[in-house]
């Protein structure tokens, strides 16, 4: 069952995001993605690159998953598991299977294995970078989960009513990006 940002509570995305607890949240990498998106804070700095790390590490995971999968039942089988072709679209590879040809498919999974690695050397200077955020001394480098509660308090300031267990993520998601647009509003007058 996956969930959407509608249906989880400010509460449970603080357990995720905070305890790395994903009970009863079997989607979290796609609701993490879609919460970052809909608020506008993957432009930010830091956060900027969490988002950036994040959405890496689930496009290798899944691509690696797929390249194994592949191997592993080809070697066993002597043909793909055609299935899963639809799935390395979304990631700009489109896979084919001939019969007559079946090396040509395992010329294409090296492919995509050779394409990727520019995704994994980004994917280290991504760590680093963030590695030498976390070294800073500089106060406006935070993690994720202090950018949270700032944003939380801030937000509550602002006068906004965020109940933990009724405010649902799409909700404060829309009010960190309406507050975003009212301080950049503000700042070109």
């Amino acid at each position: 069952m996956n969930l959407e940002l509608c249906d989880i509570t400010v509460r449970v995305f603080m357990r995720c995001l905070f305890n790395k607890d994903y009970t009863d949240v079997p989607n979290w990498e796609e609701l993490y993605t879609k919460y970052i998106d809909l608020s506008g804070l993957g432009e930010e700095g830091q956060l900027g690159l969490y988002v950036a790390q994040h959405n890496l590490t689930v496009r290798l995971k899944h691509i690696t998953d797929f390249l194994e999968l592949q191997q592993k039942v080809f070697s066993l089988t002597g043909y793909p598991y055609a299935a899963a072709f639809e799935d390395m679209r979304q990631y700009g590879h489109r896979v084919t299977w001939n019969k007559d040809e079946p090396e040509n498919f395992l010329t294409q999974l090296m492919r995509i294995e050779t394409k990727e690695k520019r995704n994994y050397a980004e994917l280290k200077k991504v760590e680093k970078e963030l590695d030498d955020a976390e070294k800073s001394k500089d106060p406006k480098t935070v993690n994720a989960r202090n950018s949270f509660v700032i944003m939380l308090n801030i937000l509550r300031k602002d006068g906004n009513q965020i109940d933990k267990d009724k405010t649902d993520m799409e909700e404060l998601s829309l009010m960190i990006k309406q507050h975003r647009d009212d301080v950049r509003a503000a700042e070109n007058k």
